[in-house]
């Protein structure tokens, strides 16, 4: 069972645990209410792009060849980006003409996701072929990536200072 269980921890179960959280938070929404299924779509800006992260970070405890993992990974993240978008646009509709934009949100959201699985996978093969340590520079890619999102952050936190939104 001690051999089994990292490759049943693999960017698959990352996928699982994100639809599960995607559940959560739809079920937490619902019913949805007038005119407010802009706080659910926003969660289609970031949750795509986090389940490939997440799918990536698993090649620091899955043991085998990377390329077979890298195949896993594209894999589990295509079907996973389309099931969490779908989730939450299928959520956020109410059937009548509140719905427009979440069509185009469906297409950018499967789009952010794709464009981050590609360009990640891109990376991570150049890695491989040039036996390069893909960790490490995904380590310093999680850390540009978290200090872009707290200046984001607190960018965003000054901005609110000037708005009397009550």
């Amino acid at each position: 069972m001690n051999r089994l269980l990292p490759f049943l921890l693999g960017p698959e179960l990352v996928w699982v645990g994100l639809l599960a959280i995607t559940g959560l938070l739809i079920s937490f929404s619902q019913p949805l209410p007038p005119n407010d299924h802009d706080k659910l779509l926003n969660a289609g800006w970031f949750l795509p792009g986090l389940g490939v992260l997440l799918a990536f970070a698993t090649l620091y405890w899955l043991p085998g060849g990377q390329w077979w993992w890298l195949f896993r990974v594209g894999l589990a993240s295509l079907v996973g980006i389309f099931l969490v978008v779908n989730f939450l646009c299928e959520a956020a509709v109410y059937n009548d003409s509140r719905d427009s934009g979440i069509g185009s949100a469906y297409m950018l959201f499967i789009g952010l996701g794709i464009s981050m699985l590609v360009i990640i996978g891109f990376i991570a093969a150049i890695c491989f072929i040039a036996k390069w340590p893909f960790l490490t520079i995904f380590k310093w890619m999680l850390i540009v990536l978290g200090a872009l999102v707290v200046l984001g952050s607190v960018i965003g936190w000054l901005a609110s200072f000037g708005s009397n939104k009550s």
